[in-house]
């Protein structure tokens, strides 16, 4: 596998350089020809063809924007090369080039870097809002160590919203009716109030019953919508050189949402000849979650391991009593004021957000009364950027900053154990509540800073090298309580009682959470010890209420060296290295299994590319090869907490990333255009070892046979009588320190290495075709169809059957009829065949896998007035 990688890439490669010298004759001289329009990205900080840019970045027009059908960031998945988008609840999780986004908890940062207008959003959960009037948007791929920063560890979405226009006055209005009663309105109004103000307002209405329907009397359909989105920008320009941007945006979002951490079950595994869960052994296609038995024994087990799962053909079929919830409200302001000076202009990006997102959601997963989920997450993000770009009238062209950065969050997550009505079963069981709920809060701080510049020097007119530097430094502080300090108590000492813990638990002391630096008063005696910034109840000093960690400062310097060769006007070829990290941070104390911290991840990449267009300007072709080198992947995992799970953070071993890129672009005629997008990538673990499988990576089974205790590697694994079973498919073993005399207790860890690295597929892409049909005076008619396909992909590190979703095809057809260039009119069904894909795999509570997918068939028609 590793050979045949390596040859695809260079083939590839070799391909993307030889092209342009085959068809330069043919394209030569043909750089004003008409055909495909300019297209105009600001990957590298400044305005520039796309042709021209030297690195790895898809773009979309407004037009294409509209005419495609584009309403958010998740229609993108697989029309830029290897971009998968996915999503659980309100939670995006894109991922490029063998980085995705795991952690969305407050805890962390994300590895794919969201701009709206130059402002970086720290909160993944924002790159679903305001998707209307825009004005281009760019996905760049490989990181942006150097002109965009921190957590732009595998690229950035990058989005432009229209701006005011001078022009004149104009304005528009789209509607949109679809299946599941989705109606949709948005508009905008553009108005120059003189010669040097204009104005231009925007705005949003959506409304919908949800795609995943509940079959519970009492439930709530999800990924319905009930949202409002505003925004009103400002223009200032009082004379040619000095330009002023203003812009306020607010977003509403309310309804059942999507869930909080996938809505569906899966199942589980068990070794069946002892009815213990073993990871990877039998797969149990059922409801293992935490509390839920109804009496029934599951074959082939011989015990009752939980209720049968709701329609498992049917991803989107739910059956949960709890009528799930999700308010989310985010609103921003920015500025973006630049000056002229002649070679060179000085900018200041200004930006400040405020955003909250609660959500609740059945922790169960199922029509029985057991347990609910909370979880809150807020941030207030300030930043503040200057740059001085300079003119490009020489053979020296530069882009230098300076950055700061704030952002104070808060994470919430509340677990109620409810008493239980088992439903699976009639008469119905009623039984009592599963032990204790789990209360985590969480108060993380991050002030960062950077210095950066990037200059390109022309050594002839066709030959150019480009380098760029950036020193970063993060400082993070942390602190975290548990709801210790406010439950009742009972006995003595007393002891907190968390069978009390409900969603309207909160009002935590700020004395719970400790102070930074003073010596602790906890007295327990469970690893990890406590340490200074640790506080315990005043009146039992062995029960944790919380701790403020000492402030932690991760800095890097991430770099970038290139060369271009404009082969032709119309051909470039490229080749760069470059580096990139993403911060390191905290995991909450409530864990016992993990490190308080986690160290940054980086990565070094190297890429090869060619842009080209051919056939007097009719076809555009842009290659790019690249091979990135990770070091310290962030990894996720779930640990049991109670009834459920909490999420901590560890830094896997290395990994690599290694493909190649195709974009393409035809218009033979001036009705027809044709195109598509192929990514081939070679994602995994190169050394990533020591890993605690989601569940029961061994179990002991009797065996009389034994006489003598097993030792491994030293340590005794099991004793007489006994023998140990492995996870199957896996090499496991002791994790060196544990298990021995005067160490923490014995923990199996197993080797992932060469393990696919999640949500990559070996290959996807996209072809569509287009055409416009001339009828006269009753204007044009254009049918458009859009293929989309993907290669099989895991969604856990450990690459097992249950977490696989497998190669998939999907077909969106549109038809659009325009009367006049003022007036159109579509019809669209998306997703024909009802192909069901996951989104979203995790393994929580119980051992039990929950998944999220995409949308399923989905027709609607649209009407688009410009005024």
């Amino acid at each position: 596998m590793l050979h045949r990688g390596k040859l695809t890439v260079s083939a590839f490669a070799l391909a993307a350089g030889m092209l342009p010298t085959a068809l330069h004759a043919q394209a030569a001289g043909s750089g004003d020809a008409v055909g495909l329009s300019e297209v105009v990205v600001t990957a590298q900080r400044r305005e520039e063809n796309l042709q021209k840019v030297p690195v790895s970045v898809s773009a979309f027009s407004a037009a294409e924007i509209k005419d495609k059908g584009i309403t958010s960031v998740a229609d993108l998945e697989n029309r830029v090369p290897g971009f998968t988008f996915g999503r659980s609840g309100s939670d995006a999780r894109p991922a490029l080039r063998g980085v995705r986004t795991e952690n969305v908890a407050v805890n962390g940062d994300t590895t794919i870097g969201y701009f709206v207008d130059g402002i970086y959003m720290s909160r993944a959960q924002q790159a679903m809002l305001g998707f209307v009037d825009l004005e281009r948007v760019e996905i760049q791929r490989g990181p942006q160590g150097t002109l965009y920063g921190r957590n732009t560890f595998g690229g950035n979405i990058s989005i432009a919203t229209a701006k005011p226009r001078f022009s004149g006055f104009e304005s528009g209005v789209d509607l949109t009716y679809g299946e599941f009663n989705r109606f949709r309105v948005e508009g905008f109004v553009n108005a120059p109030l003189g010669d040097t103000v204009a104005l231009r307002l925007a705005g949003a209405i959506e409304s919908s019953d949800g795609w995943v329907q509940n079959d519970y009397p009492s439930g709530r359909n999800l990924f319905d919508d009930d949202s409002q989105y505003f925004r009103a920008a400002v223009a200032f320009r009082p004379n040619d050189d000095l330009t002023a941007d203003f812009k306020f945006d607010y977003v509403r979002s309310r309804g059942a949402g999507g869930s909080a951490f996938g809505y569906k079950q899966v199942g589980t595994y068990y070794y069946t000849p002892t009815n213990q869960q073993l990871f990877n052994a039998t797969p149990i296609l059922l409801n293992a979650r935490p509390g839920l038995r109804d009496g029934v024994i599951d074959a082939p087990l011989t015990i009752d391991a939980g209720a049968p799962l709701h329609r498992p053909g049917n991803v989107w079929r739910i059956d949960t009593d709890y009528p799930t919830n999700l308010d989310l409200r985010n609103y921003g302001f920015s500025s973006n004021i630049a000056y002229d000076f002649g070679a060179v202009t000085v900018k200041s990006i200004t930006g400040y957000t405020d955003f909250r997102a609660a959500r609740s959601s059945d922790g169960d997963f199922s029509s029985s009364q057991i347990a609910i989920d909370y979880q809150l997450t807020a941030a207030k993000t300030f930043s503040q950027e200057f740059q001085l770009i300079s003119d490009d009238s020489g053979p020296l062209t530069y882009v230098a900053g300076a950055y700061y950065f704030r952002d104070e969050l808060r994470g919430v997550f509340i677990n109620q154990q409810l008493p239980r009505i088992i439903r699976s079963v009639t008469p119905n069981l009623n039984l009592p509540q599963n032990g204790a709920g789990f209360y985590d809060e969480q108060l993380p701080v991050t002030v960062s800073y950077a210095g950066y510049a990037q200059a390109s020097y022309a050594v002839t007119d066709r030959l150019k090298f480009t380098g760029g530097i950036r020193y970063t430094e993060d400082r993070k502080d942390f602190k975290f309580a548990n709801a210790n300090a406010v439950l009742p108590l009972a006995g003595t000492p007393g002891v907190p009682q968390g069978t009390l813990i409900t969603l309207q638990t909160g009002g935590i002391p700020a004395s719970a959470f400790g102070t930074k630096g003073a010596p602790t008063n906890c007295t327990y005696t469970s690893l990890p010890a406590p340490i200074a910034g640790f506080q315990c109840l005043a009146s039992n000093t062995a029960v944790l209420t919380g701790a403020t960690y000492a402030t932690k400062r991760f800095d890097r310097v991430t770099w970038r060296a290139g060369v271009d060769y404009q082969l032709s006007d119309n051909s470039l070829l490229y080749a760069s290295v470059s580096t990139g990290f993403r911060s390191g941070g905290f995991n909450s104390g409530q864990s016992g299994a993990a490190a308080p911290t986690f160290n940054p991840e980086t990565v070094t990449a190297y890429e090869f590319g060619s842009k080209n267009r051919f056939f007097d300007n009719t076809l555009q072709l842009n290659v790019a090869a690249f091979n990135n080198l990770y070091s310290g992947l962030q990894e996720q995992r779930q640990i049991p907490a109670g009834g459920t799970t909490i999420t901590i953070v560890e830094n896997s071993g290395r990994s690599r990333a290694r493909g190649v890129e195709v974009e393409l672009t035809w218009q033979p005629v001036e009705a027809l255009s044709l195109g598509g997008s192929f990514s081939y990538l070679d994602a995994e673990y190169t050394r990533y070892r020591d890993v605690g499988l989601p569940f029961a990576t061994s179990i002991l089974v009797a065996d009389a046979s034994v006489t003598a205790p097993t030792i491994l590697n030293g340590v005794q694994i099991a004793g007489i009588g006994q023998r140990r079973l492995f996870a199957p498919g896996y090499n496991c073993s002791p994790v060196a320190g544990t298990g021995g005399t005067g160490q923490p207790p014995l923990a199996i860890g197993c080797d992932l290495s060469g393990k696919r690295i999640p949500y990559s597929p070996e290959y996807s892409g996209s072809l569509y075709a287009e055409y416009e049909i001339d009828l006269g005076d009753a204007g044009t008619l254009t049918p458009y169809a859009a293929l989309t396909f993907s290669g099989a992909w895991y969604g856990q590190a450990v690459n097992s059957i249950l977490d696989k979703q497998e190669a998939f095809e999907k077909i969106d057809l549109r038809l659009t009829w325009a009367p006049t260039d003022k007036l159109s009119l579509q019809g669209f069904v998306t997703n024909v065949t009802d192909e069901q894909t996951s989104t979203r795999f995790v393994y929580g509570g119980g051992g039990a896998l929950q998944a999220s997918y995409a949308p399923p068939r989905q027709w609607g028609a649209r009407a688009s007035v410009r005024f």
